[in-house]
């Protein structure tokens, strides 16, 4: 990917994110209790800990942490800067001194090698624009034996023509690609990390209906549809992704 496309797709997603983040339609779409719980089990249990969320957005994963996990510090990070400067202010709010938020430039990650006992990416992977940067970036950053949690959508097996890329595209918000399981299972293997442990959720999405979405979905084959659980009533668009929650650890 050129410099250039790097950039702007980093910017789409600054702008884009900037605006919603911090919106109540965000946080209900977001929002997942029961598999944020599950995500939190896997970091080690203890005292003086610190753990990193890329993407953080508007805090869900790095808020919950700091929660659960009082005597360790926390460092969410992220393109967006308005988003951060928000998050910063609900977390004083809250109290969270062990928490902190920062920003930045969406491929590498600004902290010493062997500095985190858990890495966290949830629903932010499918933007990164150089992934396998990033990837070798969380590898160099997490210690022994530290955790990397991620969470994101996946493409379906049956979506023989990309259509979840297709359809995310069609919104300016910096979206890169949404691999299917084995691809990112394979990509995690050759970057050092062993799969430990995975469950699998799903996330509900809305779209209002226009004729660039009307176009592609009158294109697209009923299977893959189906595979999404694809509806139309009035003007809106429903439809479901899978999510793939895995447990990694760095190969010794």
């Amino acid at each position: 990917m050129e410099k250039k496309q790097v950039k702007e797709l980093i910017a789409q997603a600054a702008r884009a994110f900037d605006a919603e983040l911090h919106t109540d339609a965000y946080r209900v779409t977001h929002a997942d209790q029961i598999q944020l719980s599950r995500l939190l089990s896997y970091v080690p249990k203890g005292h003086n800990q610190v753990f990193l969320d890329i993407g953080t957005g508007a805090g869900y994963v790095a808020m919950a942490l700091a929660k659960q996990y009082t005597s360790s510090k926390v460092i969410g990070v992220d393109v967006a800067e308005k988003a951060i400067r928000r998050d910063t202010e609900v977390a004083s709010d809250q109290g969270l001194s062990n928490l902190q938020f920062q920003t930045f430039d969406g491929i590498t990650l600004p902290f010493a090698d062997g500095l985190f006992d858990g890495v966290f990416c949830r629903y932010a992977f499918h933007h990164l624009p150089l992934p396998l940067t990033t990837l070798s970036e969380i590898h160099r950053t997490l210690r022994e034996p530290g955790k990397f949690v991620f969470s994101d959508a996946v493409r379906s097996e049956v979506d023989s023509v990309d259509f979840i890329n297709k359809f995310q595209s069609l919104k300016n918000d910096g979206h890169v690609r949404m691999a299917t399981t084995n691809d990112l299972l394979q990509v995690f293997e050759q970057h050092g990390f062993i799969l430990k442990d995975s469950f699998r959720s799903s996330i509900w999405f809305d779209r209002n209906l226009n004729s660039s979405y009307g176009k592609l979905i009158e294109a697209t084959p009923e299977q893959v549809l189906r595979a999404y659980d694809l509806s139309i009533e009035g003007n809106e668009i429903r439809l479901r992704f899978e999510i793939l929650n895995v447990l990694l650890v760095p190969a010794s």
